[in-house]
């Protein structure tokens, strides 16, 4: 089950991430989804997409939290990306260079937000649910509305959703 502590502040409750991951897997993760191209999702996998989610989405809509994971999943069943959800996500916070953004802005990956965390949570169960049902039409790539799409206009645009636009 994908866990979240909550803390009492003086200012209120406060929700910390646990951050799941940057912890090692579990020597066998319970697989909580399969997709039809053989990828397995454990819990590990649903608390780094979830993070990512409310990261890059969650405060826009639920279909543009399902339009990040799935390029998420998509990545991982892709040669040029990381076989794995987590390491999809933190690709490149090695070198400073993170994929997605928010990996690499000095700042800790908690969830201080509980209604972003709550949009964040029902579409990575959306998505754990229906793994197949990807509406970005196989995107590997987005970027925020509001950004000048620089070398991502020589792509093929597939969606926009929550505030990203989605490519191919």
């Amino acid at each position: 089950m994908i866990r979240t502590t909550l803390l009492k502040a003086a200012t209120g409750l406060v929700a910390v991430s646990l951050a799941a991951c940057t912890q090692p897997a579990p020597t066998e993760p319970e697989v909580i989804s399969r997709t039809a191209s053989g990828l397995t999702l454990t819990e590990r996998d649903a608390a780094c997409l979830r993070e990512a989610i409310y990261h890059e989405s969650a405060a826009n809509s639920l279909d543009g939290g399902r339009a990040v994971a799935h390029v998420i999943l998509n990545r991982t069943v892709d040669p040029r990306f990381p076989n794995s959800v987590c390491g999809v996500i933190a690709e490149g916070q090695d070198r400073g260079r993170c994929q997605f953004s928010y990996r690499c802005d000095g700042r800790p990956e908690n969830f201080a937000d509980l209604k972003k965390l709550a949009g964040a949570n029902k579409a990575t169960e959306v998505v754990l649910a229906n793994p197949e049902d990807d509406p970005t039409s196989g995107a590997l790539f987005f970027h925020a509305q509001f950004m000048a799409p620089g070398w991502f206009a020589t792509l093929k645009r597939t969606i926009v959703a929550g505030g990203n636009i989605f490519y191919r």
